[in-house]
């Protein structure tokens, strides 16, 4: 197929000057559009692409294009696939019968750990050269995290075309656990070895395996002063493994960028900034960055300098304003944090000097204009297991903030706040169930702290029957006050729609309370549904939300790019 495929770029490259036409499919249904285009090494342009030209083909072509049509349909277990191609009105359209697929009439296993997650098939499943080709990869990554590095693998798919049947056989002898040996690190001389150490997972005379391996190439490529890194490891006395980490740095370590932006939330949004990846060496980065939106203006600079064990110092001082409904607010905000991870947490102690102005109020009574400062520790727990972050498929996370202060000659009130947010992704192929709790509650002792301290719902990220801060009591102005404490729930059914859309079904409660814990009595709820449509950078989401008891008079419609959680 590969022999195939390299023949038809070489025709297709060959005749970029030639007159081509449309090209179309019809009749396939297991295999999408986009993955027959692909196939064909043929770019299909986004529906947001609108300025780009659809997908053509010259027509000399179409007998080598079939062919490799046929071979991508083995490849996925069509054996059987039959391919015709018809001209009309300088349009290619061909015809595909996909006819009796190959499906797995058994599967022989004989392994010491669990592989029945890394297998993607079961008996009666269409067999598919590809996935199998990956499961052997998996298989071996499964066993490599385990530690067993020379294992040995047996792993076969007999196919029989007349019977349409296929048998797979995967057979695993572990051997011995590997460790990790003598670790060798090449960095430049911006860059000290003991702050590379302190990014790997890979440790001397400890176990192998190939997630360490990954994490540390992910951890390595996080920080922008890197620009490239390569792991190589060695396997000797059978058992026992040698590493060697070469790492680049970036050479033009100043970055300027530049971004443009819009959401239901915030409205139009523009930010510059500029970056230094690596100054002043050993990874160490300074950010200046100004962001513009509809309802908020920050210029903030940030420094961020990696230290050993996976810890991290930075501080932020940053210059912010922001419109709220019923008042506006501006403040100069100093912090300082020292970051503690591995490859699940994150903790972060920080003290926070806020001092901050409220202004432009329309209720005094519960606004009211002040200049405050607040010097408050703030404490942060983060715990994820998401495969990703814009599009996750599984996986739970837990976010978990603390902060508060002592009325003194240095702070204007006696306050705690707590944020706690939590999320469960269940994947139930093919589609997939999403739950997440918000729990929050301010109390403030003595003094006085601003208004933005106190908790906003609805929006996006919210109760999306609800537009932008605009759920719960409003003043006599119709601006919502705002409340103390705040219990949210939100459920999500993820399902495959069409090619590269997706949907979405949701159900949203609120309930709040203006002391420190929410009052159960009272709930706002919203479902809804949304459309997701998928991009390179995420998907492109709109979400329509409504009370279910009122839902011509309360209902709200939502924007952004990635889920939600």
């Amino acid at each position: 197929m590969k022999i195939k495929q390299i023949l038809f770029l070489l025709l297709l490259t060959s005749n970029l000057f030639a007159e081509s036409y449309l090209l179309y499919f019809q009749g396939n249904k297991h295999l999408s559009e986009r993955e027959l285009y692909e196939a064909l090494d043929i770019y299909k342009p986004y529906a947001y692409e609108f300025y780009k030209a659809e997908p053509t083909i010259n027509p000399k072509i179409l007998s080598i294009a079939i062919d490799t049509l046929k071979d991508f349909y083995k490849s996925h277990g069509f054996y059987h696939a039959q391919i015709t191609s018809h001209i009309k009105n300088k349009s290619v359209t061909l015809d595909i019968n996909e006819s009796v697929p190959i499906k797995i009439s058994k599967i022989i296993i004989n392994s010491s750990l669990d592989i029945n997650d890394t297998i993607p098939f079961q008996v009666g499943d269409i067999f598919d050269a590809q996935k199998f080709i990956q499961s052997k990869k998996d298989l071996r990554f499964t066993y490599e995290d385990k530690g067993y590095c020379n294992a040995e693998y047996e792993t076969k798919a007999y196919i029989d075309i007349e019977k349409n049947s296929a048998k797979i056989i995967y057979k695993i002898e572990p051997n011995n656990i590997c460790f990790f040996r003598n670790i060798e690190i090449f960095s430049p001389k911006n860059i000290h070895k003991d702050i590379i150490s302190s990014l790997l997972y890979i440790k001397t005379n400890e176990p192998y395996t190939h997630e360490s391996v990954d994490k540390s190439y992910r951890n390595l490529y996080a920080y922008d002063g890197i620009s490239q890194a390569l792991i190589d490891t060695v396997i000797y006395n059978k058992y026992d493994v040698n590493a060697t980490v070469k790492v680049k740095e970036t050479k033009k370590p100043i970055r300027f960028q530049m971004g443009l932006g819009i959401s239901s939330d915030e409205g139009p949004s523009a930010s510059v900034g500029i970056k230094h990846r690596n100054f002043l060496g050993n990874l160490k980065t300074i950010a200046l960055t100004t962001k513009v939106t509809k309802i908020k203006q920050s210029v903030k600079l940030d420094f961020t300098m990696p230290m050993i064990n996976f810890n991290m110092f930075g501080s932020q001082i940053s210059v912010e304003n922001e419109d709220f409904f019923g008042f506006k607010e501006s403040r100069v905000l100093a912090k300082g944090f020292l970051r503690q991870r591995d490859e699940t947490n994150i903790f972060q102690e920080s003290l926070i000097i806020d001092t901050s102005k409220t202004y432009d109020s329309s209720n005094l009574a519960l606004f009211p204009q002040s200049n405050l400062l607040l010097i408050s520790p703030e404490l942060i727990w983060r715990y994820n297991t998401r495969d990703k972050i814009l599009d996750p498929t599984k996986g739970y996370f837990l976010n978990t903030l603390l902060q508060g202060s002592v009325l003194g000659n240095y702070s204007d009130a006696t306050y705690y706040k707590l944020d706690v947010t939590g999320g469960y992704i269940l994947p139930l192929e093919p589609s997939i169930a999403a739950f997440k709790v918000r729990v929050g509650s301010l109390h403030t002792y003595e003094g006085a702290v601003p208004p933005s301290y106190r908790f906003f719902a609805g929006g996006m990220n919210s109760n999306r029957a609800y537009g932008y801060r605009l759920l719960g009591p409003k003043n006599d102005n119709n601006d919502p006050v705002g409340f103390n404490s705040i219990i949210e729930t939100t459920a999500e059914y993820r399902f495959h729609i069409y090619d590269d859309f997706n949907g979405v079904i949701f159900n949203d409660n609120t309930f709040i309370g203006q002391n420190y814990i929410p009052d159960n009595t009272v709930g706002y709820y919203s479902t809804g549904f949304g459309l997701r449509y998928k991009t390179p950078i995420g998907p492109l989401a709109i979400d329509f939300g409504f009370d279910p008891l009122r839902p011509l008079e309360q209902h709200a419609l939502h924007f952004h790019i990635g889920e939600l959680f």
